[in-house]
């Protein structure tokens, strides 16, 4: 029939007896872990295309061939029916695997000491802590498969570090606590009753006075109906020495002019000192009141404007919290009013506080500060993320309140099924797993902003001719913002694209040779080798360059003179000087001093990389008095299951000491094919007709796209895993990791949030 199971220990095994079996081009139908390891289910090529026709001869045997006679009527029905049967044949077997894979009763119990996959304890974990349903079914469709490799420890370390970094990943919080008091406003403190609104006042109002004095700080007391909430007020402001007012009904507003442009006393003749930051203590309204849409309104009727705090108590159910956020941000919605953020209150009381983390993660709320005792004001504090996650995971497993081994179960039961019905379940979680990828590589890969504009002009079909320009500009800015001592440049070679009338762009890298998302058009650089190194140097920061062919005469010396590094690509018949006589690096090769061997990507799989190097003379082809000493390094490319050899690379670079060539090196092999990448990328966008218009921009924005693939696929940071596992969730499941299959879901993935926002509006 074609179709075989293979069975190894590890993911890792099963593919290698794939591809003895069948080849590198086999299909994948299905993988599953079973007992004793993971199953794949596969067929060859070959197989699939046989089930439609025979192979053809080929062109020379046909022409060799008697030219074929009709076939008897006879025959004609004995062949057809004879290709149904086999058709048939083979719909029946993939029906019952299919129907095997659905359908089949529960698989028999895993042995008692056989590890969860991932996705279970993923579940066990999260639904322990106190997270929602929602929640933990939105991480369990992004997990990398890479969670599952390795050892047991090694596993349980990858997947605990991996839901740190998603759950952290999810909550926003201030860029500078410092700046937030310090940049003055009105503040409304908003929340139900006994939340402690009237406490978290006088801490915020503490905080401000100790860094900035009380002479412009204000504080308002607008709870008419708790008389002891006022005067708590009243007293704290005492201890502070700020003022503090409690306005009638309606006269919120001209209280405010008052204390932000106050007028002079007609006795002293003075100015009172105008308030910069002002906190207004509101009066405490349950969600379910049905006069808290009106009492927000108020604080939109004034002139000046306001910004809202919400106020939540993390010893609060869940469902609780999830209708106060609800209510609230609607009320402040329709005043026409911006939600400043939260304070999360009486963490100190609280027994699980991944309630409040998961509300706020799931409604992108800011967090601003946690509380946690009532002392005022050390017991406010700007909102550490990375601690509440740990914290709330640290949580204890038991309680009376937690899921049962049936509706874990049942949950367990229709993770299946997610994958597929992801955008169409929940569109929701998309946009915030959308949002939550692009504020990582924004962080992670300096240039993604600037991407992102691009591709927004480029959909709109905005031509300008100067854009390009500014955008380099832009891009300047952003390389200088984030240099670093080992920034660097790719140079390709000079020649047009495939399809394009322009030259590859140059791409910056990082201190690693990994391809950040800025683009540099040649056409826009100076025209000369010498002036286009010394624009490297003082605009762009270089401090090493890895080119495609090594720089010549007046180009090397400056990079020399300052003492800059250069790796370019040789041939293997280019010629040395060694031992004084002129020999060939492939001959070269042989004396080299070998390194230690290291694992790197290559051509969209994991190879074993084997370096040596050797010191030499280079001389320029045309000639040249005194020849260069350089450094010559040789690389074997090897399977790393079977240790063939897949390839040999050569490289020169200057002598410089203290320079850790072998480690770029890496890199520089994947950056091989950057250029087919750019030019795959070229054709999506011209197939959506992104940047039709401007020929300058597609190039620029292809380019950017390609190479921010490109480090999405060699980058081994975990931060990079998650992204990767996120694109292709998005894209609709499981693919090989390369940069071509990244470069289609980082499209689909702009598109998909293009679509979100246009659905928004």
């Amino acid at each position: 029939m074609g179709v075989e199971r293979f069975i190894g220990a590890d993911g890792r095994e099963a593919m290698r007896k794939v591809r003895e079996r069948l080849g590198d081009d086999a299909l994948i139908l299905s993988n599953r872990p079973v007992e004793g390891g993971i199953e794949i289910v596969a067929m060859a090529e070959e197989a699939h295309q046989g089930m439609t026709a025979e192979e053809p001869a080929a062109p020379a045997e046909r022409d060799r061939q008697t030219p074929p006679q009709p076939p008897s009527a006879e025959a004609s029905a004995a062949q057809m029916q004879a290709f149904n049967a086999r058709l048939m044949d083979e719909l029946a077997s993939m029906r019952e695997l299919i129907h095997s894979r659905i359908a089949e009763p529960a698989p028999a119990p895993v042995a008692a000491d056989a590890t969860p996959e991932p996705a279970t304890r993923l579940r066990q974990r999260l639904v322990a802590a106190g997270f929602s349903q929602l929640l933990v079914r939105e991480l369990i469709e992004l997990l990398p498969p890479e969670l599952a490799e390795g050892d047991e420890q090694a596993r349980e370390a990858a997947l605990e570090g991996w839901i740190e970094r998603q759950l952290t990943a999810r909550l926003t919080t201030l860029e500078d606590e410092a700046a937030f008091l310090a940049g003055g406003g009105v503040f409304a403190l908003i929340g139900p009753t006994g939340v402690g609104k009237t406490t978290s006042t006088a801490k915020l109002a503490a905080r401000y006075v100790m860094a900035h004095g009380n002479r412009d700080a204000a504080l308002i007391a607008s709870d008419s109906y708790r008389i002891a909430a006022r005067e708590q007020l009243r007293v704290y402001a005492g201890l502070l020495g700020v003022e503090v007012h409690a306005p009638e009904e309606g006269e919120l507003g001209a209280l405010l002019t008052r204390l932000i442009n106050p007028r002079k006393a007609l006795l002293s003749m003075q100015r009172a000192t105008p308030k910069r930051t002002i906190l207004i203590d509101t009066l405490g309204m349950s969600q379910r009141d049905s006069r808290l849409a009106s009492e927000v309104a108020r604080l939109a009727e004034t002139d000046i404007a306001i910004r809202p705090i919400l106020v939540l108590n993390a010893a609060s159910h869940g469902d609780t919290l999830e209708q106060v956020v609800a209510v609230y941000c609607h009320a402040v919605a329709e005043a026409g009013l911006e939600l400043a953020g939260c304070i999360v209150t009486k963490l100190d009381e609280s027994a699980r506080p991944a309630a409040v983390l998961d509300i706020l993660a799931r409604h992108r709320l800011p967090l601003i500060y946690t509380a946690s005792g009532q002392r005022v004001p050390e017991d406010l504090d700007a909102a550490d993320v990375e601690a509440l996650v740990r914290e709330a995971l640290a949580t204890p497993a038991s309680s009376p309140f937690g899921y049962d081994e049936a509706s874990l179960a049942e949950m367990a039961g229709r993770t299946g099924e997610s994958k597929s019905r992801a955008l169409s379940r929940d569109v929701m979680h998309q946009g915030r797993a959308l949002a939550a990828m692009f504020d990582t590589l924004q962080k992670r890969a300096t240039g993604t902003d600037l991407l992102e504009q691009q591709w927004q002009r480029g959909r709109r079909g905005e031509g300008e001719a100067s854009f390009a320009a500014r955008l380099g500009e832009r891009a300047q800015q952003a390389a200088l913002a984030e240099r670093r001592d080992e920034a660097a440049l790719w140079w390709p070679r000079d020649k047009c694209l495939s399809g394009s009338d322009r030259a590859m762009p140059l791409i910056s890298l990082d201190d690693q040779g990994l391809p950040l998302p800025l683009a540099w058009l040649r056409h826009r650089l100076p025209a000369s080798p010498q002036a286009r190194l010394d624009w490297a140097q003082e605009q762009h920061g270089a401090a090493w360059h890895l080119m495609a062919t090594p720089p010549e005469g007046e180009a090397q010396q400056r990079l020399a003179d300052r003492r800059c590094l250069w790796i370019a690509a040789a041939n293997a018949s280019r010629r040395l000087r060694y031992g004084g006589e002129r020999q060939r690096m492939i001959e070269l090769a042989a004396l080299a001093t070998p390194l230690e061997p290291r694992q790197c990507r290559w051509r969209g799989r994991p190879v074993t990389l084997r370096l040596s190097a050797l010191p030499a003379l280079y001389e320029e082809r045309r000639g040249r008095a005194e020849p260069t000493e350089v450094m010559a390094w040789f690389a074997t490319l090897h399977d790393v299951d079977d240790n063939r050899e897949l390839a040999r690379r050569y490289w020169l670079c200057n002598v410089l000491t203290g320079r850790d060539v072998a480690s770029r090196l890496a890199a520089a092999l994947a950056l091989e094919g950057l250029e087919t990448t750019t030019r795959r990328a070229l054709e999506r966008l011209g197939e959506r007709g992104v940047a039709h218009h401007d020929r300058e921009l597609q190039l620029a924005t292809a380019a950017a796209l390609a190479a921010l693939a490109t480090r999405l696929e060699l980058c081994a940071e975990p931060w990079a895993m998650d992204v990767r596992a996120q694109l292709f969730n998005l894209a609709g499941g499981s693919r090989k990791r390369s940069a071509a299959n990244l470069l289609d879901a980082l499209i689909g993935a702009l598109e998909a949030r293009d679509a979100l926002i246009d659905a928004a509006h």
